[in-house]
């Protein structure tokens, strides 16, 4: 993992109250590849995407009149991230669901070199949450 970029929106139609989420978290890695994942339409899944910032950024402006402001953040010296910046990407785990064999797409984890997680997690209200992981 070379670069972890988040995609956030500020949502200002209640100037009194604004509203940040992450729309969508890029990771990208040393070999060129990078995973872009966002909520799906129903924000009850995790979707990967083709992220065109700019585009988004612009429709978002123009459709909310500027009340809704889209940002690019580079995170990798943010607590969560400075650990695992430059460490190799072990592996990727989806939960498959123990009654059915479908597997859940509301959240994936991601396991780094040295055992370092972190979890990408989608919900109705809040967006993208990025998390550690422990297990129990």
């Amino acid at each position: 993992l070379t670069e972890m970029i988040c995609y956030l929106w500020i949502n200002q139609l209640n100037s009194k109250d604004p509203i940040s989420i992450i729309d969508a978290v890029e990771f990208d890695f040393s070999d060129g590849d990078k995973i872009v994942l966002s909520g799906n339409e129903s924000q009850e899944g995790l979707t990967y995407i083709e992220y065109n910032f700019e585009e988004q950024k612009k429709m978002l402006e123009k459709e909310f009149d500027g009340k809704i402001k889209a940002f690019k953040v580079k995170a990798n010296d943010t607590e969560m991230w400075k650990d695992i910046i430059n460490t190799q990407l072990i592996k990727i785990i989806i939960e498959q669901q123990k009654n059915t064999n479908y597997y859940l797409s509301d959240e994936i984890l991601f396991e780094f070199e040295n055992n370092q997680k972190r979890i990408v997690r989608v919900h109705p209200l809040d967006g993208v949450i990025l998390d550690y992981y422990e297990e129990m």
